[in-house]
């Protein structure tokens, strides 16, 4: 048995433990070399994945408490698997846009755990190793908000954001124990768990303290109140991978853990239809509240909380078109987030404010940044060529399929999105120039680390197939309800 899996999160815990030891100015490329090594692993493990092969590929199982039917188990399948490349490649991104001083190694070294806890969440086969690594990613978090944070008051941002996701994490521990005695104490084994679906009378008790935790972290509407305080503290860098992988671990929990081992409705209520519609007031609220917003940086915010209902409503159309366009979502909305904290960041750095109001006309200043901007700016709301097109085309073909009602509100969010999002682009861009005048247009350093994710906006805008055809076996695992 090889360890391939197990070296895509022990190699960037052990290298943030190196990182830690290092200078500043070797810290961060020492980092990024592991990332980067981390990123090759993840895409051998992608092309050396078979599309015919149903269930869990490259599983490592090891024994851990056996008594008890634990075990360390890891394997990836067409939905987890690009998530672990998402969460490799977010990592380098990061990691080469942190900026050097002499606080850059011990930030560069939580990056690296963080990343470690992402990594093992998403390849945990075994529901106590799932809760295991999904304590073990908040802790880097909660270090870099506390410790790294910008504003007034990081701490307290940090500290509201540990007590949601801990009383999320207490639910879901709750859960697993639940879980495990209500199958008759057999396996924490997630294949086998979808086998033996407890009792119909259990079960909405269940799916209740697993969703509500997944709901939290996702944030699903209306328990997101977390996350205006988070990303306002956190520093740009931080929300590439905080905003973009660690916000779909909530997402990835209700389609590896809600969905398929809770499949029944109780008789008289079918409380699977609760989440797609708090799904939809999320896509409407967030983007009503992005609309809402003169800051930069918390228009980015509430348009996350909007894009992410778009998955949680495909995860529960519970059908294949539905669950598949919410992973190429995940991805989607990992790559444009990321770009789009940079630029607000790096926008907001040369002119002095995030207040959008308060620039105007960077465009002749800045037109390679204002090019790099129109780009992101247009697969965020959607642009048919580019990436988030096809998420949430598919997203909402599978709500139309099981409820038309919900794609007709789900679709409000597409509508809204291009106000906010050109809004966002034309205040910043367009106009008679206003405030401080930049010093230089954006960087090569940056435009080199914006330039992969534009990449991929393309590809997967151009050519979708190629993350989905490595989903084909997944309506053969039970997944689709």
């Amino acid at each position: 048995m090889t360890f391939t899996l197990t070296s895509l999160w022990v190699m960037p815990l052990v290298g943030g433990l190196l990182v830690s030891r290092l200078p500043s100015p070797l810290a961060k490329w020492f980092g990024a070399l592991v990332a980067l090594v981390t990123l090759t692993i993840a895409a051998f493990v992608a092309f050396n994945f078979a599309p015919d092969h149903h269930g869990y590929q490259f599983t490592e199982k090891v024994a851990w408490i056996p008594q008890l039917s634990i075990f360390y188990r890891l394997g990836v399948d067409g939905i987890s698997l690009w998530l672990v490349v998402l969460n490799a490649f977010l990592t380098l991104i990061a990691i080469l846009a942190t900026p050097v001083n002499h606080r850059t190694a011990g930030f560069v070294a939580l990056m690296l755990a963080m990343s470690a806890g992402l990594a093992g969440l998403f390849m945990a086969v075994d529901l106590v190793l799932f809760y295991v690594f999904w304590e073990a990613m908040l802790i880097p978090a909660y270090f870099l908000l506390w410790l790294y944070g910008e504003g007034k008051r990081p701490g307290a941002a940090a500290l509201k954001f540990v007590l949601y996701t801990l009383a999320g994490s207490l639910l879901m521990l709750v859960g697993v124990i639940g879980e495990y005695i209500a199958t008759g104490k057999q396996t924490f084994d997630l294949a086998q768990l979808a086998t033996l679906a407890p009792a119909p009378s259990l079960q909405f008790g269940l799916f209740f303290v697993f969703a509500l935790a997944f709901a939290i972290k996702t944030p699903l509407f209306p328990f997101h109140s977390w996350l205006p305080d988070a990303y306002n503290a956190a520093p740009v860098p931080m929300l590439v991978t905080f905003a973009g992988v660690m916000g779909k671990a909530g997402a990835y929990g209700f389609l590896r853990i809600a969905v398929p081992l809770f499949p029944q409705p109780v008789d008289w209520w079918d409380w699977r239809w609760v989440i797609p519609v708090l799904a939809v007031a999320a896509i409407i609220y967030g983007a009503l509240m992005a609309l809402a917003q003169n800051d930069m940086k918390m228009l980015v915010a509430y348009s996350s909380v909007s894009h992410m209902g778009f998955i949680v409503l495909g995860i529960f159309a519970l059908n294949i078109q539905g669950q598949q366009g919410a992973v190429v979502q995940m991805v989607n909305h990992g790559i444009i987030i990321a770009a789009l904290f940079l630029i607000v960041g790096w926008i907001s750095d040369r002119a002095g404010t995030r207040d959008r109001l308060a620039m105007a006309g960077l465009a002749l200043r800045m037109p390679v940044m204002a090019g790099v901007f129109a780009v992101v700016t247009f697969a965020a709301l959607g642009l048919p060529g580019l990436n988030s097109f096809v998420g949430e085309f598919m997203t909402l073909l599978g709500a139309w399929q099981r409820a038309p009602v919900l794609a007709l509100f789900g679709a409000i969010g597409l509508v809204l999105a291009p106000v906010y999002m050109l809004r966002l682009f034309q205040g910043a861009m367009q106009g008679p120039p206003l405030g401080t005048v930049p010093r230089s247009d954006i960087y090569v350093g940056q435009l080199s680390v914006l330039a992969p994710l534009v990449l991929a906006m393309f590809v997967i805008g151009l050519y979708p197939a190629l993350l989905t055809n490595l989903m084909t076996s997944l309506g053969q695992t039970g997944l689709y309800r």
